[in-house]
């Protein structure tokens, strides 16, 4: 008996610890600090010649301008109301498949096929939250909170 206790105990031993012993892969850490990315037309000038859809949310010195001419309790809640639209926007267009363009400011120029040139400066601080449709022929500002009626009338 005295044997079999001395050959037991080595592998229940080892037994013990490897199942106590846990192997982590280490945790790879992300940051919630920062947005998701955007997708944003790049270069100072863009030129666009096909049919879509021209978010644009304004830039800080936009958002500064904004604050100062409505207060800062009236621009949150405007802030977070056109947050919202935009967001419902953006849903409604996906779901048609029109192709949306978030520039980050600067100069964007629309090509019809007829050869008309519409030219947007989006660094301008009239502009704020702002969303036009390019239907490839004019360039249409619509309102964003009847995005549907907007796209029936311009999107065809």
């Amino acid at each position: 008996m005295k044997t079999m206790k001395k050959h037991l105990i080595l592998p229940v031993t080892l037994l013990t610890f490897a199942a106590c012993h846990e192997s982590k892969p280490p945790e790879e850490k992300v940051s919630t600090d920062a947005a998701p990315p955007v997708q944003t037309v790049a270069g100072s000038a863009t030129r666009i010649t096909h049919p879509c859809a021209v978010l644009h949310t304004p830039d800080s010195i936009q958002l500064e301008h904004l604050k100062k001419d409505n207060g800062e309790e009236a621009f949150y809640t405007i802030n977070e109301d056109y947050q919202s639209y935009m967001t419902d926007a953006r849903a409604f267009l996906e779901e048609k498949g029109v192709k949306i363009i978030e520039p980050a400011g600067g100069k964007i120029s629309f090509h019809s096929a007829k050869g008309d040139v519409t030219t947007l400066n989006l660094s301008d601080v009239k502009y704020n939250w702002e969303m036009w449709l390019f239907d490839g022929d004019k360039l249409h500002k619509i309102d964003i909170i009847d995005i549907e009626n907007e796209y029936k009338k311009y999107m065809k």
